[in-house]
């Protein structure tokens, strides 16, 4: 069975959408991060 894998660009605006809802429902954004293995330029200060 063959996965393709995802273009960059589509991952990123993926994780994009996912930061967005994450903060618009008041979620765990560091949980987030840490289950799509995404790092931030700066460190999350809650």
């Amino acid at each position: 069975m063959e996965t393709k894998e995802k273009n960059i660009f589509q991952r990123i605006l993926e994780d994009k959408e996912a930061i967005r809802k994450c903060i618009a429902n008041h979620g765990d954004l560091k949980q987030l991060a840490d289950e799509r293995h995404i790092q931030f330029a700066a460190p999350i200060q809650l």
